[in-house]
């Protein structure tokens, strides 16, 4: 007795990757949207990276942030900085030291897959011994550093990694935060 071949062994490969291919993209299809929680401690370092931030103002002021601590109030999709600051009137010789806090809307910056700020603002600055005389020309410079210091600062760049799971590419959609840790919503490219 004879059996009969249905299908030639030459087309077996190509049904073989046919099936595969079916399958992995069923499989994709299944994978639903993913959060990733990023701790406060990385987005801590990649504003360390950028001070002691010094600038000098309309050529009178000059003001020098350090020592950032990072906080993420609770929904309120903001990240907060308060810094120690050192304001000095060069040409007076006279020098302020204070706190500042300022914060910024966390934005999902997709071409160039980072978390960045966005809408920086100064929540408050307090520099002791500072009189009224200087207090609006303060603010406004409190004002710009926040922007210069906050706008567009990428607090986390995604590694490549990050954007597949099990062999599917993952777009980042949404943005969220907890106490210490930042939670970014993942979902498969279609």
């Amino acid at each position: 007795m004879q059996m009969k071949n249905y299908m030639p062994v030459t087309k077996m490969p190509a049904l073989l990757v046919l099936l595969a291919t079916l399958l992995l993209s069923s499989c994709a299809a299944l994978i639903g949207p993913r959060d990733v929680e990023f701790p406060l401690t990385k987005l801590q370092q990649s504003v360390d990276k950028r001070l002691p931030f010094s600038q000098r103002y309309l050529g009178l002021f000059e003001i020098t942030a350090d020592k950032a601590q990072l906080s993420l109030p609770p929904e309120q999709n903001r990240l907060a900085m308060t810094t120690d600051v050192v304001l000095t009137m060069p040409l007076l010789g006279k020098s302020w030291n204070g706190k500042m806090a300022i914060s910024g809307v966390l934005f999902l910056d997709n071409p160039h897959n980072a978390v960045t700020l966005q809408a920086a603002r100064l929540d408050s600055l307090v520099l002791d011994g500072l009189d009224n005389t200087y207090a609006a020309q303060v603010t406004q410079i409190g004002n710009l550093l926040a922007r210069q210091l906050l706008t567009n600062l990428p607090l986390y760049t995604f590694k490549p990694e990050d954007l597949r799971y099990a062999g599917v590419a993952f777009m980042p959609t949404r943005i969220g935060t907890r106490a210490e840790n930042l939670v970014v919503t993942f979902e498969p490219v279609k």
